[in-house]
């Protein structure tokens, strides 16, 4: 059985977000099995299947996974999962570690379950590609860009991933209704936001709406709509050198720009002259 396994020294705990202790690609094993007690492994576990089927072994119960589905163990779990005898799983996978991975991770909830259901899976296989092509190609010469794809990875995973339980449809299809959502939310940033509008448009309320997103995006509605205004407010302070902070505070969806100036300072960690005196020769160069 072909099995690309690949190593990397331990760094220093704290020096990058995450960063791979070993991964690779393991074809069909009808043999293949793993169990490790509680305590045993000190990494993250993450495998994604690729084909074929398998199970994990979670409170005395088989939970099966197939092509598109991962799982994720967070570093000291028991872990215990095997190929299936007649059609074994295909599958990628990666070992890694981090300090404030496993914080972050665990606030969004990933603690909770350990198979996980991917809506776009060929995403998540093509970033860990790329990370086992830069280990295979040039081992530890650019140990930055390895911690970079590892990043992309993590982040790829939480993006995609929705809990393999009996709400799984459910989540799935909210979480969709809100990706929808997302590019005319974004198109809007500048106008008065009504939530409650926004809940209805996805069929649900307030509540669960703000969840849902946050599940889905990462941030709360009102963290996304001030990113957008930011990004937007920055553009129009480079491009439009004539408007006023006040005019681009209005055009950005802010009433006063005693609050807009609030906002960017938070956001950008200077005031928003401040940011277009970074520009201020730029319109003249290109004239």
């Amino acid at each position: 059985m072909f099995r690309n396994h690949l190593t990397l020294p331990l760094q220093s705990r704290g020096r990058f977000y995450c960063f791979p202790e070993s991964a690779g690609h393991y074809l069909p094993d009808r043999g293949h099995e793993s169990y490790r007690e509680a305590g045993s492994m000190q990494e993250f576990n993450l495998h994604l299947v690729v084909d074929g089927s398998g199970y994990l072994e979670i409170e005395g119960q088989r939970k099966e996974l197939t092509a598109g589905d991962c799982f994720l163990y967070f570093p000291g779990d028991r872990q215990a999962y095997f190929a299936h005898p007649e059609h074994p799983w295909e599958f990628k996978w990666i070992h890694f570690y981090g300090s404030a991975a496993l914080a972050d991770l665990a606030e969004r909830g990933f603690h909770r379950s350990v198979p996980w259901r991917l809506r776009h899976s060929s995403e998540l296989e093509s970033r860990i590609d790329e990370l086992l092509a830069e280990i295979e190609r040039h081992k530890m010469l650019h140990p930055s860009r390895i911690a970079m794809l590892m990043y992309g990875v993590l982040a790829e995973f939480i993006e995609q991933a929705e809990p393999m339980d009996g709400a799984g449809t459910g989540t799935s299809s909210a979480v969709e209704r809100m990706m929808a959502l997302l590019p005319e939310l974004q198109a809007s940033a500048a106008e008065p936001f009504d939530l409650d509008a926004w809940a209805a448009r996805a069929a649900t309320n307030r509540y669960t709406f703000c969840r849902w997103f946050r599940r889905a995006v990462g941030q709360t509605p009102l963290a996304f709509l001030t990113m957008c205004r930011i990004q937007r407010a920055k553009a129009l302070l480079v491009e439009r050198p004539e408007l006023s902070i006040g005019d681009i505070a209005r055009l950005s969806g802010y009433d006063t720009p005693s609050y807009f100036n609030k906002r960017f300072q938070e956001s950008e960690n200077m005031t928003p002259t401040a940011y277009r005196q970074q520009f201020a020769g730029m319109h003249a160069v290109r004239t």
